[in-house]
């Protein structure tokens, strides 16, 4: 089994390199491939000097899933409730394409995909429910300083 680096796409030497997540994206694709019969079965890593590249394609793709599942989020609601709003019936039908349309709105994000890196989970600190609170929370405000007693001047 070759390893070939998913940026280049040039074989990587056995050692080098860091391997792939085979994730869910990964595993539909290889069976697709091997349906298809086009199956390589290599195995995919990012050679060390393609990290940089690698770290700001990830980061990229990363902040358009954000952007698209949001503005996904956002249409369903607008499509639901808008007519609500104005007095329409409930139709479920709409509220089911509404939810259609917001997935693949959503799935748009996959043509841009970028696996993660194997252990890269693991390097993320987990944080605890008390500090992801802690930093929503609004910073409190320091106490009002007293003001110096000013001293009595001589005579």
């Amino acid at each position: 089994m070759a390893r070939m680096c998913i940026i280049s796409r040039e074989e990587v030497p056995e050692g080098e390199g860091t391997p792939i997540k085979e994730d869910a994206i990964i595993r539909t694709i290889r069976r697709i491939k091997g349906k298809l019969g086009i199956l390589q079965n290599n195995q995919l890593v990012v050679s060390d000097e393609h990290l940089e590249e690698y770290r700001k394609k990830r980061e990229k793709f990363e902040k358009m899933a954000v952007i698209h599942t949001a503005v996904a989020a956002i249409l369903v609601v607008i499509l639901t409730l808008g007519p609500l709003l104005l007095g329409a019936p409930i139709n479920l039908v709409s509220i089911f394409f509404a939810l259609v349309l917001g997935i693949m709105i959503a799935a748009l994000s996959l043509l841009s995909y970028v696996p993660g890196l194997e252990g890269e989970e693991e390097k993320k600190t987990k944080r605890t429910p008390k500090q992801i609170a802690r930093s929503l929370s609004p910073r409190k405000k320091a106490a009002p300083r007293r003001p110096k007693a000013k001293k009595a001047k001589k005579k």
